[in-house]
């Protein structure tokens, strides 16, 4: 190509069907009224000049590398799409006939004078990599960039106003799917988000709108979703959601961020300690029930597990005096989240059961349960073994919560005196050093406290709301004549049992270590008469 190349003839069409490079120090000047259509590939490594207008009309995938430069107008006309290959910068008008504009891993930027004609479905900027569809901006407005992905056209506007503004630009792509932050039990969302991004803004408001299509970008329940915000940490509630225009719309309160819809929810992270696992010696509970190999590399299974993979309290005997309330999901895990750990405190000790009650007093009630797991250190996370525990459609306020296990009493946060505040950041609940105020019942009596930790009481054998040795309904009667089929010398080995209440994998009710006998040591403290009472908030 020669070193100068001018078009500078009104309306004049100069047609290209093999490709178009603009050396370096080269001048490419595109005259008002003129179009240059390519078919082939475009390369640039000078800015092309003018006021006229570069067609990209191949008939099969383009590749359009303006490397950092220029171009005054440009057509997108391929059914076939047109990939960027390196960054560029349109100053004038970008329309869409035929065709995406494929961004890949390079930015496009828009002038602050430049505009988009044409865009709607299959027709658009698509942000299929990490590059960004940008605008400069040199003061408030509202600014819309046509992106979307696949056959989807999800545009993303940024609304902004006052501020002050030096080399601004307000940039953004979508994303495909759900985003990577969701908690791992959200059941309703979209499956993309939008990847925000603004520079150069000093004090201004910014309210970014993002329009999803219905219903290929819909996951569950659409009615059940709400516009949310990403800061890289938290999640924060966006203005609204318009499920009859499908739009999202929250303000962007920093310079990074992502826009996103799902169901909304609060996240508690409990730590309790469960009596019959603890060993004081060390401070942790045992993970017996989940492995007793005496070589543990992380990463690998245990060799002997016996912590079910799915939620145990919606099977008999559990179900009986466990009961869901707004929980229709059943909890089931990964059989890897029972695997060795680098770190041995994380292994999972048993699955728990939450209750979300109201903060009332006087008729007080469950809002909603959860099956979650607990660990040796008396952290409960939820099913991928790590997160918080989610509460579904739950909006942020005061509570109270409870703690159950399935073979000891439950411990309870008394709404008298104190009611955690739950919201879409992870509270932190330790109820192992709690205030005894804070707590229903009294300590050692409705729970156990070794001097300087909370514990629930062991021993509850039969599900109740007590732990007893004798007198009717007793514990310990209960594993000789419901467990052991009244076989007082008979004992079951490596087993999961609401029996084995000092958590040894076996159940026994004579010789050593036998669980009956752990009960009356333990929990009762040698007292044959002694009862051991849950109390909840009523």
């Amino acid at each position: 190509m020669k070193q100068l190349l001018t078009v500078g003839v009104a309306l004049l069409s100069l047609s290209a069907q093999a490709q178009l490079v603009v050396q370096n120090g080269a001048t490419f000047f595109i005259d008002a009224g003129a179009t240059v259509t390519v078919q082939g590939d475009v390369t640039a490594s000078a800015n092309i000049s003018g006021s006229g207008k570069l067609l990209m009309k191949g008939t099969s995938l383009q590749s359009l590398n303006l490397n950092g430069f220029s171009v005054p107008n440009l057509e997108i006309d391929n059914a076939a799409n047109v990939v960027m290959a390196g960054a560029g910068r349109v100053d004038g008008i970008l329309t869409f006939t035929t065709g995406k504009l494929q961004l890949g891993n390079f930015n496009l930027t828009m002038a602050n004078a430049g505009s988009f004609a044409g865009a709607g479905t299959g027709r658009f900027v698509e942000t299929n990599g990490t590059g960004e569809l940008r605008k400069e901006m040199t003061a408030a407005g509202t600014v819309s960039l046509p992106v979307g992905l696949g056959s989807d056209f999800t545009p993303l506007q940024f609304q902004v106003t006052g501020g002050s503004y030096s080399s601004a630009f307000v940039g953004g792509r979508a994303v495909s799917g759900g985003h990577p932050a969701k908690h791992p039990r959200t059941s309703d969302f979209l499956n993309h988000y939008w990847s925000l991004n603004r520079s150069g803004i000093t004090g201004a408001t910014v309210t970014t709108v993002g329009t999803y299509v219905d219903p290929s970008d819909v996951t569950g329940t659409e009615a059940d979703m709400r516009a949310m915000t990403y800061d890289g940490s938290n999640w924060a509630l966006g203005s609204s959601q318009d499920n009859t225009g499908n739009t999202v719309t929250a303000p962007m309160s920093g310079n990074t961020g992502d826009l996103y819809a799902m169901n909304r929810f609060v996240l508690v992270s409990p730590k309790v300690f469960l009596q019959g696992a603890f060993n004081s010696g060390t401070g942790l509970m045992s993970d017996a029930l989940r492995s007793t190999d005496v070589t543990q590399t992380p990463g690998n299974a245990s060799s002997n597990n016996l912590i079910p993979t799915s939620d145990p309290y919606r099977t008999a005997p559990l179900s009986t005096n466990f009961t869901h309330v707004n929980n229709l999901v059943a909890e089931s895990i990964n059989s890897s989240v029972l695997n060795h750990l680098a770190n041995p405190n994380d292994h999972i000790v048993d699955w728990v059961f939450l209750e979300l009650r109201n903060n009332s007093t006087s008729g007080n009630t469950v809002l909603q349960t959860r099956s979650a797991l607990i660990q040796r250190d008396g952290d409960i996370v939820d099913i991928d073994g790590v997160s918080p525990v989610y509460f579904k459609n739950v909006d942020a306020g005061n509570f109270s919560v409870g703690i159950r296990h399935r073979n000891h009493i439950g411990i309870y946060t008394n709404p008298a005196s104190f009611t955690p505040t739950l919201s879409l950041a992870s509270s932190t609940l330790n109820l192992t050093t709690i205030s005894s105020a804070s707590l229903m019942g009294a300590a050692n009596s409705s729970y156990f406290n070794d001097g300087s930790r909370n514990m629930l009481f062991a021993g509850n054998s039969s599900q109740n709301t007590r732990v007893s040795y004798s007198g009717s309904g007793n514990d310990a009667s209960y594993i000789l004549s419901s467990i052991l089929s009244s076989n007082a010398s008979g004992n079951l080995n490596n087993i999961y049992s609401v029996g084995d209440v000092n958590f040894n994998r076996r159940v026994t009710y004579s010789g050593s270590g036998n669980d009956a006998s752990y009960i009356l040591s333990t929990p009762l403290a040698s007292a044959p008469s002694t009862i051991r009472t849950e109390v909840k908030p009523n």
